[in-house]
């Protein structure tokens, strides 16, 4: 079966395409530029990770941090792209 592929659409080349993944301000955006771009991603864990006690943040914590889902996300998406093109 073949994959369908978007009309219209031209891949970006990777300094833009890591500006376009920083400028992503949701889930959504992020998710159709992966699509778009094909973009690969592997899962991984850490030995042990579920014996670690969860670090609980506070919300300013977690913004000052940019420790949100989604910024941990762009940062990994950023680190595939760099290591696949």
């Amino acid at each position: 079966m073949n994959a369908a592929k978007v009309t219209g659409y031209a891949k970006k080349p990777k300094k833009e395409l890591i500006k376009a993944i920083d400028d992503c301000i949701s889930l959504s955006q992020l998710f159709a530029l992966i699509q778009h771009e094909n973009i690969t991603m592997q899962m991984h864990s850490q030995p042990g990770a579920s014996n670690l006690a969860p670090k609980v943040l506070s919300a300013q914590e977690i913004i000052d941090k940019k420790d949100t889902p989604l910024e941990r996300l762009k940062t990994e998406i950023k680190k595939s792209v760099l290591k696949s093109k």
